[in-house]
């Protein structure tokens, strides 16, 4: 997804993103978040993702201003310099996406008699589950011989300049975010453009030496309570699972928001939930999430009472429910249970 998505966004916008807040708390200092988050196909931008996250000014390769959180763009800047010392030279094409600038192009292009809903879905990621929301993607494109390689086909094409950057990356704390032969896992096909801050070298070593996907490093974290991402990817991957064995081929495809995840100490105060008999490595969770029906005749099956179905679209939207994470210390894995208790 690259100029025809980005200049659609400029022209659609006139003016460069002002949605998300400055992320400074009231003492001037940046509001933490985490690095790791993970947005995919399935996984939507927390919801105060946008508000949090803070963004500076830069400039892409055609002199338009785009936006990009702080931290990124510093180590960026020091993968580019590295990299144009060794004679590779990068620029920036596109970074952030504002949700609402990305639902105002999805209702443009899903309204336009040319295009319609099926363009969409095919060139636009769905509002809420594009990781350019969170900044901290980056896609580039290279200067060669002084002239500028932007196509993706052309881009692709250039194996060996890519191959140079990809060595760099994780020294900056960035990865290559979609792998050729991977998008069974990531959900998009081969981008060498498509680069991703994580915030840490040694996560981006471990990514990279590994020569995994971001999804499969979350999925390999052991003490997932030690870190949200991973629990919150194993939340949503076993929903997954969860969803195919209780409605079999009746969904083509589920995407989540886990709202939140309760701490020992929540557990610990709330004899509701301590009732249900918690282990140490089970996680009691609050999540949304949508259904995709195989057919619109089971539409009224899969229907939950708090979630309505939008026709046009094909999605059973707004579910809210609650549930547990539980751990088998036997299989080393997960499944869920309890959902939908209403604690």
């Amino acid at each position: 997804m690259k100029k025809v998505l980005v200049m659609s966004m400029i022209l659609l916008a006139g003016v460069v993103m002002t949605a998300c807040g400055n992320g400074k708390d009231q003492n001037g200092g940046n509001k933490k978040y985490d690095y790791l988050v993970l947005v995919n196909k399935y996984s939507k931008l927390p919801d105060n993702w946008e508000k949090n996250v803070n963004l500076v000014s830069a400039k892409n390769a055609w002199g338009e201003d785009i936006k990009i959180e702080v931290e990124t763009y510093k180590h960026y800047k020091r993968l580019a310099k590295d990299l144009k010392d060794d004679g590779v030279e990068i620029e920036l094409d596109s970074v952030y996406r504002s949700v609402k600038q990305q639902q105002e192009l999805w209702d443009r292009w899903s309204k336009d008699p040319e295009k319609g809903i099926d363009y969409a879905k095919k060139y636009a990621a769905v509002p809420g589950y594009s990781e350019h929301h969170t900044g901290l993607a980056v896609d580039i494109v290279i200067r060669k011989d002084g002239k500028l390689i932007e196509e993706n086909e052309d881009m692709i094409a250039e194996r060996e300049i890519f191959e140079k950057i990809h060595k760099k990356l994780a020294n900056y704390g960035f990865i290559l975010r979609y792998l050729e032969g991977r998008d069974d896992i990531t959900g998009y096909t081969y981008e060498p453009w498509h680069l991703r801050y994580v915030g840490s070298a040694k996560v981006a070593k471990k990514i990279m030496n590994d020569d995994i996907t971001f999804e499969e490093y979350l999925g390999s974290v052991k003490d997932i309570k030690g870190t949200p991402e991973a629990i919150k990817y194993q939340i949503e991957k076993t929903l997954q699972k969860y969803f195919k064995d209780v409605y079999g081929d009746k969904i083509i495809n589920s995407r989540f928001n886990v709202t939140k995840i309760y701490s020992d100490k929540e557990v610990e105060e709330n004899e509701m939930i301590k009732s249900l008999k918690i282990g140490k490595k089970d996680v009691p969770f609050e999540v949304t999430y949508e259904l995709q029906p195989a057919d619109e005749n089971d539409v009224d099956e899969l229907l939950i009472p708090n979630g309505e179905y939008d026709k046009k679209l094909g999605w059973i939207k707004d579910i809210s429910r609650l549930g547990i994470l539980k751990y088998n210390d036997k299989t080393d894995g997960y499944s869920i249970d309890s959902f939908g208790t209403g604690w």
